[in-house]
């Protein structure tokens, strides 16, 4: 019974166990969770949605954002899946790029919990371009075999 017990343990604990540590943003180490393999399907969905950013891809950002989305701004704006996407379409701003750093992605089933840094390159018309850098954490949720982003914090960085 002993020897069951302590292979059921090592068996419970091999499941657990982190697989890559990564650094969150504000330094403290965050351990990452989850098969390689859902990892991979959440980073490449981080990818997509800031290439639709870049691109101005409406359909991109429709398919990157769950229908129940709640996207929390620095500025204390908390939007919809709808308003979220008008406001990264605003014809007077323009990211040129968006980089997504220190990507710690903790999955659990069919949801991930991910924290990051994001640098949003933004040109806003008459303005000097600038850099948002900002930390984040996003709740990804995997439905109809697609991950989509339901809720994201932002908290700005200091400079």
């Amino acid at each position: 019974m002993k020897t069951f017990m302590t292979a059921l343990l090592l068996v419970a604990a091999t499941q657990l166990a982190p697989l890559n540590p990564a650094q969150a943003a504000e330094g403290s180490p965050v351990v990452e969770r989850g098969a390689p393999e859902a990892r991979q399907e959440v980073v490449q969905a981080i990818d997509a949605w800031r290439a639709a950013v870049v691109a101005k891809n409406r359909v991109g950002l429709e398919q990157a954002y769950h229908e129940d989305l709640s996207y929390g701004h620095t500025d204390g704006a908390v939007l919809t899946k709808a308003e979220q996407i008008d406001r990264t379409l605003a014809p007077d701003r323009d990211f040129t790029a968006v980089d997504a750093t220190e990507v710690a992605v903790r999955v659990y089933g069919d949801v991930a919990y991910v924290t990051a840094g994001y640098a949003f390159h933004v040109q806003t018309k008459g303005q000097p371009a600038r850099i948002a850098k900002l930390a984040g954490l996003d709740v990804w949720t995997k439905a109809g075999g697609q991950w989509r982003l339901i809720a994201r914090q932002l908290t700005k960085l200091e400079s």
